[in-house]
């Protein structure tokens, strides 16, 4: 049960030089206490606990009737909010104690909220989604630039930077930054239609958009004054449909038939195709960080590291084919090195996701000259092989909810949303077969 009392802080450091001591309240919650500076400094003998008194200053009067009326408002407030309180931490209840009471505001804006949330994300290593984050934090930005006139061109490395551990606002950025309160539906329409005309792709505005309503829900959970303020809630975040340029059978065919260097950057991008496209269309961030120990038994086992915290663990039995190109790369690693030479062993965490973001430009390039070889006009990515891998399968007529688990999806209607066309194009030309053909 939380309390609370009025109190001396009798640090050394905190009293006078005339021997005054900070009046604070104190508040306990959690087997833990902080204090609230009431602003005054008084010699004990100027405070009577029993009654709650002030003497001996100027304003004596007007100091003991706020002291009394703050704490017998936080009292009642706390027992009319026990129920919710007792979830709380103590530096929630402290905050909350400080803006409601002493008008202490934290600032709630976006940017500051963002360096918390994205911090939390760090912790987690949980890098790529604090990169993706940031990026919607980095568009907000762009926007708020225009709607000042100022160039918002100018390309932004990073609004945070990293002092004792946490992320704090760059200064260049604070004059930028905003009130969460202040983005209203308005506000929110204008920025989702300022992206849509500035960003090639489609689903760039509704991913912003989701992860900004995620720092802001969280936030909401965080401020009590936050907890009703959803302007995302009702703005459409609607996803638009990639259309897949998968390959064929022929295709792959086409590309392991090539002849090349071997050991040249464009025959390693030959390899790492292949074996993505033999593990089931595996993520290039996945295969870049496999490490040695992965691969036993001749299996490769690892998680998706984009859908981790949803357990998805694969067990692949590696072909002849993916069996010859790990033999290529294996050169006595240690069990904790990469199986593959792509990322350099001495890459922190935090930088992981921005170098293999590197290499995927590296690898795309190879891919278009590898296409341009093998006589093949649709453009090779790294989301080529995932997409190829279904396609085939769809194909093979191999039964969708085995493509599914396949791909990882938490359910065959996610399978079918990605490539909802190429299923039903399959469906109806087997049942117009069959009834035509009768």
């Amino acid at each position: 049960m939380a309390t609370i009392k009025i109190a001396f802080d009798k640090r050394a450091d905190h009293r006078t030089k005339d021997k005054k001591f900070p009046l604070v309240l104190r508040v306990g919650h959690a087997r833990k206490t902080r204090d609230i500076p009431f602003n005054l400094h008084l010699k004990e003998k100027q405070y009577d606990f029993s009654t709650g008194k002030i003497t001996g200053i100027m304003n004596a009067t007007r100091h003991t009737k706020r002291t009394r009326k703050i704490y017998s408002d936080v009292d009642l407030w706390m027992d009319e909010h026990a129920g919710e309180i007792k979830n709380w931490e103590i530096k929630k209840l402290k905050s909350e104690i400080e803006r409601i009471f002493f008008k202490k505001s934290p600032s709630n804006s976006i940017l500051n909220h963002g360096a918390v949330y994205l911090n939390r994300l760090r912790l987690e290593e949980r890098f790529s989604t604090a990169s993706s984050y940031e990026d919607a934090l980095k568009a907000l930005i762009k926007f708020r630039k225009s709607l000042k006139g100022e160039d918002d061109t100018v390309l932004i490395k990073t609004l945070f930077e990293l002092k004792d551990g946490k992320l704090k606002v760059l200064d260049d950025y604070k004059d930028l930054d905003m009130e969460i309160k202040a983005m209203d539906y308005a506000f929110s329409k204008d920025f989702k239609a300022y992206m849509s005309n500035r960003y090639k792709s489609k689903n760039t505005p509704a991913i912003h958009l989701r992860s900004l309503q995620a720092i802001m829900n969280d936030a909401g959970k965080t401020y009590q004054d936050l907890k009703d303020h959803k302007p995302l809630s009702s703005i459409k975040k609607q996803s638009h449909e990639n259309a897949p340029a998968p390959l064929s059978l022929e295709d792959i065919n086409a590309i392991r038939k090539l002849e090349l260097e071997a050991r040249t950057p464009i025959w390693d991008t030959r390899n790492f195709l292949l074996f993505m496209f033999n593990n089931m269309g595996m993520n290039h961030f996945d295969m870049a960080i496999l490490k040695r120990f992965q691969f036993n038994d001749n299996r490769i086992k690892y998680f998706r590291k984009k859908t981790i915290y949803e357990g998805d663990y694969f067990s692949v039995l590696q072909n002849e084919e993916s069996l010859k190109i790990i033999g290529y790369y294996l050169n006595g690693q240690n069990d904790d090195e990469y199986l593959f030479p792509i990322i350099p062993e001495s890459t922190t965490p935090e930088r992981l996701h921005m170098v293999n973001n590197g290499k995927v430009k590296t690898f795309n390039k190879y891919a278009k000259r590898i296409a341009k070889l093998a006589g093949i006009e649709k453009k090779i990515t790294t989301y080529t092989l995932r997409d190829t891998w279904t396609n085939i399968g769809l194909d093979m007529g191999i039964d969708i909810r085995k493509i599914s688990s396949g791909l990882g999806h938490s359910s065959v209607q996610v399978t079918e949303k990605h490539y909802g066309k190429s299923v039903s194009e399959k469906i109806l030309d087997e049942i117009n077969a069959k009834i035509t053909s009768s």
